[in-house]
């Protein structure tokens, strides 16, 4: 028994030294794009060589109307919105004095929702809804203009489980079905470019 309490006490004062011994902390705040309507916001937390990164990011937001005046008139209009938030680690090491590399991982839930409505001569409305979540890697490099601000490019090669559901509407039919898809790659959000203010 006492061999125990000893023992626990020695780890004890271990981590604590092993704290005691870890470098300034670090927080980080940025926004990142990876296309012109994909953008979001990211929180890093940690040191400069270990950090959590929280991530919140907005896709594909777009609402469109296209009206056609031929002999038969219609309007379609695609409504698409959705979002994804995402936890992770990422590891740091300097490769010069101003670029610094990048690596870790990311668990993430995507949400979105497309809608396309046909005003036609006969109507039509298709609503997809789909639920994914992924796995990432992170591989990428940072820029250090100086001690507080830094321009980021990373790579996140992606494995993602997708599950929804799709109803079509033609005139007073409606067909609902369920549909699931794995995917993996860079996909058309696999490339991030960030900016980061650091504190």
């Amino acid at each position: 028994m006492k061999k125990t309490l000893l023992s626990l006490l020695l780890l004890c004062c271990t981590i604590s030294v092993t704290f005691g011994q870890e470098k300034e902390k670090r927080q980080e705040v940025g926004i990142n794009f990876s296309s012109l309507n994909s953008f979001g916001f990211t929180y890093k937390t940690g040191t400069a060589k270990n950090l959590w990164r929280f991530s919140v990011i907005t896709l594909n937001f777009n609402n469109s109307t296209t009206e056609t005046s031929s002999a038969i008139v219609s309007d379609i209009e695609n409504l698409n919105i959705g979002a994804q938030v995402s936890i992770g680690k990422e590891f740091r090491s300097g490769i010069t004095k101003n670029l610094e590399f990048r690596y870790g991982f990311d668990v993430a839930f995507a949400y979105n929702y497309a809608e396309t409505t046909n005003d036609g001569v006969n109507f039509s409305k298709t609503e997809r809804t789909f639920y994914t979540p992924s796995l990432a890697g992170v591989i990428g490099v940072n820029y250090v203009f100086n001690e507080k601000l830094a321009f980021g490019v990373e790579l996140l090669p992606r494995f993602s489980y997708s599950a929804g559901d799709i109803v079509t509407t033609t005139n007073t039919d409606v067909v609902n079905a369920d549909a699931t898809a794995y995917n993996f790659g860079l996909g058309n959000t696999g490339a991030q470019l960030s900016l980061s203010y650091r504190f």
